[in-house]
């Protein structure tokens, strides 16, 4: 039970900031979580507990974290470039269900990869996991949809989600032991810390994508 508590805390807590970025695409393609509740719940507990059960193996293996890291960066800057003024109307679905649960579980899985090593840790009881899994992600969401007409309806959301998408990315992409070579090299060359200031770094980044996010959202106003 102990355990349970365990993931439904940290999932809940590190769910946060992945809501915001998993809703952000939702709201892209016209959908709202409401309407997506139940598909989103179940979709999102099943393959992170496969993702846990497998994450032993995966954790550390060479380009993962890179290749998530560039996937997550270019949602970032596609999902900032397509900012729209706010509207009143209801948009209008442009894509499947079954599409957009696809974009979902390819996005949870670019933004979850930390708290499903920590998951890992936590527990290797499958049904403990699945569980915890299952409770935080309906608790999260829930309170998402409840509020869903404040946070779902501002692009200004949209523009932070594509700001904490690019840190998101540039953390994971020099975590890669792919990348740990070429970090070596550099720090040696120019005599440097590099480890320092990465998170400075993917700060600068996401500041970047946030700046271009508010410009886009002016452009969008003046053309109207």
């Amino acid at each position: 039970m102990s355990d349970i508590i365990k993931i439904f805390l940290m999932n809940s807590i590190n769910d946060l900031d992945n809501l915001l970025i998993i809703s952000a695409v939702i709201r892209k393609y016209g959908y709202k979580i409401g309407e997506l509740f139940i598909y989103i719940i179940f979709s999102i507990t099943l393959s992170r507990t496969i993702y846990v059960m497998v994450i032993h193996s995966l954790a550390e293996f060479p380009g993962l974290r890179f290749i998530t890291g560039v996937i997550i960066l270019f949602i970032a800057f596609r999902l900032v470039w397509s900012i729209e003024n706010d509207s009143k109307a209801r948009p209008i679905p442009s894509i499947s269900i079954f599409r957009m649960m696809l974009i979902v579980l390819a996005t949870d899985f670019s933004v979850c990869l930390d708290s499903v090593i920590i998951t890992a840790e936590l527990s290797s009881n499958p049904l403990f996991i699945i569980i915890g899994i299952f409770l935080s992600v309906s608790a999260v969401f829930f309170l998402y949809n409840s509020f869903s007409d404040i946070l779902g309806n501002t692009s200004w959301i949209q523009v932070i989600t594509s700001g904490l998408l690019a840190h998101i990315a540039i953390l994971n992409i020099v975590k890669d032991p792919i990348t740990k070579i070429p970090i070596l090299f550099i720090e040696n060359f120019l005599e440097i810390q590099i480890n320092s200031w990465i998170n400075v770094f993917a700060l600068d980044i996401a500041i970047i994508v946030i700046i271009i996010g508010v410009i886009r959202r002016f452009q969008n106003r003046t053309i109207l």
